[in-house]
């Protein structure tokens, strides 16, 4: 019998420089959504002997979700990365098989929320500059380690 797939068992996580071990992957925290993107332009041919379509350009891009925690890297990386004109190395995990596929991404749009009576969260689109590899991991990064911290309350 086969098993579908829930949301929450694919997540992202990226590579934040460390001065001790040179880079680390991190998960962003209470991620709320992502999802990847795949298009492909198309170069249509049609002369008196045939018409078809072949693969044009292919693109790949990506959209990330969450709830602004305090402890989290994460948004405050992104941000700097973007301000900077750097590319964010992303990987997307499965975390049934730990299976991921990583890429570098140039950040596109970054976007903080504050709406009254809401959490705070924050949007990441980017696109993908060159290909994606694969890997397996051996560990998951770790998440918001604790609910309290996503509610305020302690």
């Amino acid at each position: 019998m086969t098993k579908a797939y829930r949301g929450e068992e694919i997540l992202f996580a990226v590579t934040i420089p460390d001065e001790e071990s040179g880079e680390t992957l991190v998960r962003p925290f209470n991620q709320t959504g992502g999802s990847k993107n795949i298009s492909a332009d198309a170069i249509d041919l049609d002369t008196k002997d045939l018409t078809g379509s072949d693969y044009g350009k292919v693109s790949q891009e990506i959209s990330l979700e969450g709830i602004i925690t305090e402890g989290d890297p994460f948004p405050d990386y992104v941000e700097n990365a973007v301000r900077n004109k750097q590319f964010v190395e992303i990987y997307e995990i499965n975390t049934r098989t730990k299976e991921a596929e990583k890429g570098s991404y140039m950040i596109s749009n970054f976007e903080r929320s504050f709406g009254n009576s809401e959490f705070a969260t924050y949007s990441l689109s980017g696109t993908l500059n060159g290909s994606v590899t694969k890997e397996t991991l051996t560990t998951i990064p770790d998440g918001a380690q604790n609910n309290d911290i996503a509610t305020g309350t302690n």
